[in-house]
């Protein structure tokens, strides 16, 4: 891969200077890898401006007034490591030859007469070792990203047969003294990790960026963790992750209570600022020992049945439980043969919002349990879909139900939004709220946008618009709007060449590494070597 080599010169000799100039000006119609960025006319200015352009190369005169070459390069071995540096000089001296070796300075090349072949060689060996510490840094980071990924592997495996009491206690400790688990001797509390809409996330992301996504989530879990004192986190399944928090001294319920409501906020913000994810938190009670790692996962796991009835980043403790009223699920059951009577062909969207706050206010009043609860909302789904199949355009596309990561409130949006669209089979009218939410993007193209922005926009539940976008144009709503955004870098680098900064700013991307990783999805280039591609076709 051909890739820049920024240089920097620094002399005392404004006529070597200019004949420096001139020898990369006329380099540049031939060679487009050395790219001259700054002059310094000595050691101290030549420091100041080296360390804040960090070029790969420095081309420096020895003899000079305030600071000498040699001086100079031992002060910045230490802030650039890896830039290479050649010297200049007039005189044939034994002391600056052994202090340039030294230095490990690259050449040491005689300017008086200067031969356009010395520097063209100098800058050839340069340009190779640079390109092998590239070589070796991406080997080695690749190596890194590979160990962390194998880890992460391992604890998801090791983490979900625990939990499952697949793992005698021996071998957990065996396994655990490994990978520096020490805190289950210890006072610890068990908490699950749940992402909200998680069957939008499933339409809006490729299963690889969705792996992505985890492992990136699972970091900033551990990593809050651990500010706040010890523990761990994996990736359990599906939309969960499992984690705990360790403390040595003993805490009364209230110390512990409040240790947790607070961890559990910080994952909160931290994950929707990071990653603008929306998850909720459930914690267990305390525990002590790996004898009881199952029994405090299971009170986790209960807590967290509670986000049924919620919408999203909220953290739950045993203290804060909904009581549930499973008796009232005969007048529920009613309510919703009740509901299914009133639909009719030309039901209006008021009126169907209407019935459905009905049964939500019901709900509300009257929590049931999700494991009945949720058998009865797909069963509604069913009967709408039986008592309107005749004659109905969609009858042979009625897609299966999504709901087995929606909450409540998911489900019956959804089912209001689908319900409208199926009564109303034929009419088209969906269709028009897709080529409004395309319009709504393309207006905001340069923004940050977002699932729930977009779907409010066209007035439909988040969960039900992801899947009808995606049905409609055969691909996720994100996938789409990421597409727009690098069309619109393409059209921004053929007009001129924008910085990373610039052009993540121009098409509303924040995180520059998401922006380069898109763009080269897309293209199969990096946005530099687009736009030296782009320059070229422009020059012949």
């Amino acid at each position: 891969m051909v890739r820049d080599y920024t240089c920097f010169i620094v002399d005392d000799e404004d006529l070597i200077i200019q004949r420096l100039e001139l020898f990369f000006n006329e380099l540049s119609h031939r060679d487009k890898r050395f790219v001259l960025v700054g002059k310094a006319n000595n050691g101290l200015n030549g420091i100041e401006e080296i360390i804040k352009l960090k070029p790969d190369i420095v081309i420096s005169d020895i003899v000079m007034p305030r600071m000498d070459g040699i001086s100079m390069i031992e002060q910045l071995k230490a802030e650039l490591p890896h830039t290479q540096y050649i010297l200049l000089t007039a005189y044939s001296s034994f002391e600056y030859a052994q202090r340039a070796i030294q230095a490990n300075v690259l050449e040491y090349i005689v300017k008086v007469p200067l031969r356009e072949a010395d520097l063209n060689r100098a800058l050839d060996k340069a340009a190779g070792i640079l390109n092998e510490f590239k070589k070796k840094e991406a080997e080695f980071q690749s190596l890194n990203v590979s160990v962390l990924e194998n880890k992460y592997r391992v604890r998801k495996q090791f983490f979900n047969e625990l939990i499952r009491g697949e793992i005698p206690s021996h071998r957990a400790s065996d396994f655990a003294n490994r990978m520096q688990f020490h805190f289950f001797q210890a006072n610890y509390c068990c908490f699950i990790v749940e992402m909200n809409t998680y069957e939008s996330f499933r339409n809006e992301y490729a299963a690889a960026d969705q792996n992505i996504l985890k492992y990136a989530i699972t970091n900033i879990i551990e990593e809050t963790v651990m500010n706040g004192g010890s523990g761990v986190a994996a990736d359990l399944s599906d939309n969960r992750f499992i984690g705990f928090l360790s403390w040595e001294n003993n805490r009364s319920d209230m110390e512990t209570e409040y240790a947790c409501l607070s961890l559990g906020g910080q994952i909160v913000s931290h994950l929707h600022q990071y990653l603008n994810q929306r998850v909720s938190v459930a914690f267990g009670g305390p525990h002590r020992g790996w004898e009881s790692i199952k029994q405090a996962y299971t009170e986790a796991k209960n807590v967290s049945e509670d986000f049924y009835y919620h919408t999203e980043k909220v953290v739950k403790t045993p203290m804060h439980r909904f009581q549930y009223h499973n008796d009232k699920k005969a007048d529920f059951q009613q309510k919703l043969a009740d509901f299914l009577i009133r639909l009719k062909r030309k039901i209006s969207k008021e009126e169907l919002e209407n019935a459905l706050a009905d049964l939500s206010q019901f709900a509300s009043d009257h929590k049931i349990h999700k494991s009945i609860m949720a058998p009865m909302i797909r069963d509604l789904y069913r009967d709408i879909t039986v008592k309107f199949k005749s004659g109905n355009k969609m009858a042979t596309e009625v897609p299966d139900f999504p709901m087995e990561f929606m909450a409540f409130q998911e489900q019956l949006a959804y089912i209001g939004d689908f319900t409208f669209e199926y009564v109303h089979a034929g009419q088209l009218l969906h269709r028009a709220e897709i080529m409004s939410a395309m319009h709504f993007i393309e207006k905001n193209l340069k923004q940050r946008l977002t699932l729930e922005a977009i779907a409010e926009e066209v007035n439909l539940a988040p969960s039900y618009f992801s899947s009808l976008f995606k049905k409609t144009m055969s691909e996720g709503v994100i996938s789409y709007i990421n597409r727009k955004k690098i069309h619109l870098a393409l059209e921004l680098l053929n007009v001129r060449d924008y910085s990373l900064l610039e052009l993540c700013e121009e098409v509303g991307i924040v995180n520059e590494g998401y922006f380069c990783k898109l763009f080269k999805e897309y293209t199969g280039d990096t946005p530099k070597q687009y736009r030296i591609k782009m320059t070229r076709y422009e020059s012949k």
